[in-house]
């Protein structure tokens, strides 16, 4: 009976402190989220960068002693400022002037 009370405690100080389980912490990382792969031999130096796991993982089963992590980019913006600038009216194409009827002729092929 002990033992019991003293696990329920530990798990209400771990709900207090923030701490999650293996299943939660699986959710807070966002599979969709941008990354990319770092290949490094065995003196740490960067080898290649992939776009897949599977290709980080080819290139390390091809060269025994490679590793490679994963690198997760900035999410991308939700909105972008697009400044405009007013050119002069010199800088802008002219009007097109379509031709009248008595000048137009045909087209023979």
């Amino acid at each position: 009976m002990k033992n019991k009370n003293q696990r329920k405690h530990l798990m209400d100080l771990s709900s207090d402190m923030g701490l999650t389980t293996r299943k939660l912490q699986s959710q807070l990382v966002n599979n969709n989220s941008p990354k990319f792969f770092e290949v490094q031999n065995d003196e740490g130096k960067r080898v290649c960068q992939c776009g897949t796991e599977q290709d980080a993982q080819l290139m390390c089963s091809l060269n025994p002693g490679y590793t490679f992590t994963v690198h997760l980019l900035p999410p991308s913006p939700k909105t972008v400022d697009v400044k405009h600038v007013r050119l002069a009216p010199d800088l802008e194409l002219p009007a097109q002037q379509i031709l009248p009827e008595s000048e137009l002729q045909p087209f023979e092929i």
